[in-house]
Formats: structure tokens, C-alpha cells, sequence
């Protein structure tokens, strides 16, 4: 009677790992272990507040395994790679890059498992603002003036990057504008070289106000008639005075040729043989993009003689 339950308890047990193996075989058959390789983006971990890191990789390369129904569901977001900087201080350092990764998956390979970095003081620096347009506004409008909120602004970075930067640029569109108007503008940061710089600086604050005004690109203005005066009068005879009828004329054109005319010259108008008053006809100059009423006017030559 007591040999009949030790003989059933063997055949369990032998039963029992029967079993696991046969499990064990399934699973594999059904689900075996396989690998994929993965790029995952590098964290920085426990950096001082007063050190950058400078060209450390943004993505390290990962080959993990696993059963193929866990590998088929999982993305880059489960799983981390990191390098922790605490206690590393400024210049060249090497450390080692760490992983987590979901239950029941394993680390085949890290490409690179080791990271050197340059660790660089965090310094700031101001440098100048400029605003500079692009495209154009119509044909009949100009921008006459442009106002902002800050001609400099604070730079930070790692001092070598920071000694590249030679001022911050807000680029405004004025293409087929004509009316005033004021928007908030990005920032960049320019090298020696105009480039702008990418990565790795900071700026603050990293926008400004811009307000732009515009004009009729046309305008008139009324400037003076001057007589071009050549040659010499007879001898015995001085020149009492020179007048032109008429004395002022209105000209119009586009607003940057004409605010930079203050008067009209006459043609040369020759003093030679004169010995009396006279008045003559004369033609005043006028550059490419100036329109006036007439070019006609009259030079009246006063002079005295000599007794």
C-alpha cells in the first residue's frame, strides 16, 4: 500500500519536467529570441549648471534581444540611453553610456559604449542687433524707417562657440508690404562669416519687436535755381549780380533721388563779351528720374562799369 503514492509522485514529477521542456521547446518554435538594432537619442544626465557639453553624439546605436512578440511591439521610446556628468568638470572626459530597457529583453551591443566629450564653461556676452529686410515692398512704397526694441542682446554658450558670434540678425519680409506695421522677430546669431550659427547659443531674449513705417516712394520738393556761371566779363566791367526767373522750382521723382537734391543748376551760362545788362535764355540740368514743369528759364546779368 505505501510503495503505489511514492510510485505516482515519481511519475508526476517526470511528468511535470516533461512538461516545462515540452513548454520550453514551444516557446521557442513559436517565439524564438531575435535581435534589432536601434538608434537612440543620447540624454545628458546631472550636468552643473555652469558647464556645456561640446561635441558629444546626439543618437548612440543599440542591439538589443528578445522574444519576437516583445521586440515587435516595442519603439524608441522604450528604451533610454544616457551619460551622467555629475562630478565631471571642465575640459576632455570620457564616460561610459548607460541603458534601460524594457523586462525581458537584454543588451546585445551600445555603438559607442564609451563617450569623450569636452565639457566648456557656460559664459555670456552681449552682442549687437540688426535688422535686415527682405523682398520689396510695391513700386510705389518705400521703407523710410525701421525702429526696434533692443540694439543688443545677451549671448550664452560655451566660450569657444560664443568667441564666433558676431551679432544677432531679426530678418523682416517686407515683400508687397506698404502700410506701417510692428511684429515680434526671431533672433539669429551670425559668425564672422554671416552664417548663422545653429546650435550651442542661447539668446536672451531670443525675439524683438520690429516696427516698420512706410512712404510714397514719389515726392516733390521745391529747391532753388542757380545760375552756372563761365568765362569773364569785359574788362572794366564787375558783376552786380546774377538773377534767374524763375528763383525756385518744384521737382518730383523718387524720394531717394529727390531728398538728396537741394538746388538746380543752369547750364554753363558764358559771362565772355558781356559789358551791359543783359537777359538770356537758359536750360537747367536735370538728372535721370527728376521731373520739373519746365527746363526754360531766364538769367537777368546785372553789371557795373567801371569809371
Amino acid at each position: 500500500m505505501d510503495r503505489l503514492p511514492k510510485k505516482n509522485l515519481t511519475a508526476k514529477i517526470v511528468a511535470l519536467i516533461l512538461a516545462i521542456i515540452l513548454w520550453v521547446y514551444v516557446m521557442n518554435e513559436q517565439n524564438p529570441p531575435v535581435e534589432v538594432n536601434m538608434e537612440i537619442p543620447l540624454e545628458v544626465r546631472n550636468l552643473s549648471s555652469n558647464l556645456v557639453p561640446v561635441d558629444n553624439p546626439d543618437y548612440v546605436r543599440i542591439r538589443v534581444r528578445g522574444p519576437r512578440t516583445l521586440i515587435a511591439g516595442i519603439g524608441k521610446q522604450d528604451i533610454k540611453t544616457y551619460i551622467d556628468l555629475k562630478g565631471l568638470t571642465e575640459g576632455v572626459n570620457t564616460t561610459k553610456v548607460h541603458t534601460t530597457i524594457p523586462t525581458g529583453m537584454e543588451v546585445v551591443e551600445v555603438a559607442p559604449d564609451k563617450v569623450t566629450l569636452h565639457l566648456e564653461s557656460l559664459v555670456s556676452r552681449q552682442v549687437p542687433v540688426e535688422v535686415k529686410l527682405k523682398g520689396a515692398p510695391p513700386a510705389d512704397s518705400i521703407v523710410d524707417k525701421v525702429t526696434y526694441s533692443s540694439h543688443k542682446v545677451a549671448v550664452e554658450g560655451p566660450k569657444g562657440l560664443l568667441d564666433t558670434a558676431v551679432k544677432a540678425v531679426a530678418y523682416v519680409d517686407v515683400a508687397g508690404k506698404n502700410t506701417d506695421f510692428t511684429l515680434s522677430v526671431p533672433l539669429k546669431i551670425l559668425d564672422q562669416n554671416g552664417k548663422e550659427v545653429e546650435e550651442g547659443l542661447q539668446i536672451r531674449p531670443n525675439s524683438m519687436y520690429v516696427s516698420l513705417f512706410f512712404v510714397s516712394s514719389t515726392t516733390k520738393k521745391t529747391v532753388d535755381i542757380k545760375p552756372n556761371i563761365t568765362g569773364q566779363l569785359v574788362k572794366g566791367v564787375t558783376l552786380k549780380q546774377i538773377l534767374t526767373n524763375p528763383q525756385k522750382i518744384e521737382i518730383s521723382g523718387d524720394r531717394q533721388i529727390i531728398d538728396k537734391i537741394d538746388a538746380l543748376y543752369t547750364e554753363p551760362i558764358s559771362l565772355n563779351g558781356i559789358d551791359k545788362d543783359v537777359e538770356l535764355d537758359g536750360k537747367l540740368q536735370v538728372r535721370d528720374g527728376v521731373t520739373i514743369s519746365s527746363k526754360n528759364v531766364k538769367v537777368s546779368i546785372s553789371v557795373i562799369k567801371q569809371q
